[in-house]
């Protein structure tokens, strides 16, 4: 592998992972708030599953703290759940590359849950109890958006929809 392109990978997580942050950022209010997908967990589990060994625990715990700070949460409670997540994905690899797109998120919809389950149990331990599950529904609105991110890559890469092999 040449220069030219390992630095074309290094922008291409960089940026996407900057959009991600930046995407968290907006102004969400109401419902979009409800349902705002994990935009940093999932470029994180993506980059992870994609290139494992450029995106792996250490970025996933930065990342987590930089989302615990976006968020005003405990210190420490989306880095420990990031990291169980790139975890499971790492353990999950070989058998979730084999997958199309729409298979591929449902084997993600767990891992995804139980990130935000972790986010939720460090939440109760460290401050207080959470009003409802309504910090569950983002998992949904994730696995969407993993499916459409593996679809547009499926695609990008000319792998057409009927594409079984």
């Amino acid at each position: 592998m040449n220069v030219a392109t390992e630095t074309g990978n290094w922008r291409r997580i960089l940026g996407s992972l900057t959009l991600a942050v930046l995407l968290e950022q907006l102004p969400w209010s109401g419902w979009a708030l409800a349902l705002r997908p994990d935009f940093v967990l999932v470029g994180v589990l993506f980059w992870t599953l994609h290139q494992p060994a450029r995106i792996s625990f250490g970025a996933a715990f930065f990342l987590g703290l930089l989302a615990d700070f976006q968020d005003g949460a405990v210190f420490g409670q989306h880095a420990i759940a990031y990291v169980i997540g790139v975890y499971l994905v790492l353990f999950l690899r070989l058998r979730l590359l084999q997958f199309d797109p729409f298979r591929q998120a449902a084997q993600l919809f767990p891992i995804l849950l139980t990130v935000q389950l972790v986010v939720l149990l460090v939440g109760w331990l460290a401050v207080n109890p959470p009003a409802g599950l309504a910090m569950l529904l983002p998992v949904l609105s994730s696995t969407a958006l993993w499916y459409l991110i593996a679809l547009f890559v499926r695609l990008w890469h000319g792998k057409g929809m009927q594409d079984r092999a």
